[in-house]
């Protein structure tokens, strides 16, 4: 059974970051490149952007199977919808059904919110948009986004009605 933990404080982070950076290395060098991936580590899911995040209503949960960290998830409440923000299991704990209870413990949430789920995905993260389409998320749009040092995000948005 997965566990969700929620992350609040400093040390949380610091264990956070211990699943954070394989996850993306690993997620991420083949899509984007390693010299993103390190840009997007430090800028975006750095402990100071996570801490800010948290600060600002973000919510971030270490996820844990048979008391093995083995991912995370992060989202956030806001007037439209509910942004899930992160959402990555390492790469040996997949195919367990861990990702399904994630989006059924998002469904429930979403449902108890009245607010359809949001989210935005890397073009080129096939497995990841193939899980999206199997949940019943519809992709709403593209964004292109300059993250700054010659990096974009290059992003479909999906969306699914609670």
């Amino acid at each position: 059974m997965l566990t969700r933990v929620r992350v609040q404080n400093d040390s949380e982070i610091d264990e956070l970051l211990k699943v954070i950076h394989p996850i993306w290395k690993e997620v991420f060098t083949p899509i984007i490149g390693s010299a993103q991936v390190a840009y997007m580590l430090e800028n975006y899911q750095g402990k100071q952007m996570i801490q800010e995040e948290i600060d600002n209503g973000v919510y971030y949960y270490q996820l844990y199977y048979d008391d093995q960290a083995v991912g995370y998830t992060a989202y956030q409440i806001t007037a439209n919808y509910l942004y899930l923000s992160k959402i990555y299991i390492k790469q040996e704990y997949r195919g367990h059904g861990l990702m399904r209870q994630i989006f059924d413990w998002y469904d429930q949430l979403s449902k108890e919110l009245s607010l359809k789920q949001h989210l935005r995905v890397n073009q080129g993260n096939e497995l990841a948009i193939a899980v999206y389409k199997k949940r019943g998320f519809k992709q709403v749009r593209e964004d292109i986004v300059d993250i700054g040092e010659g990096f974009q995000m290059v992003d479909y948005i999906f969306e699914k009605n609670s």
